[in-house]
């Protein structure tokens, strides 16, 4: 089955934003977020990547 580029960047956005929520609620849990902050900025380029302009 083939998806479309909406479909595509639908996929590209939920999964970049539960990525998001995962990787805060470890870090208030486990981690220090003054230090670690910087692991949260690989969600951010994986929507800037969903988001980016198609052909």
């Amino acid at each position: 089955m083939r998806h479309t580029a909406r479909e595509k960047r639908v996929l590209g956005l939920w999964s970049a934003s539960c990525l998001l929520v995962l990787l805060v609620v470890l870090l208030l849990w486990v981690g220090d977020v003054g230090l670690q902050w910087p692991v949260l900025l690989l969600p951010v380029l994986w929507l800037a990547v969903a988001l980016r302009p198609r052909r």
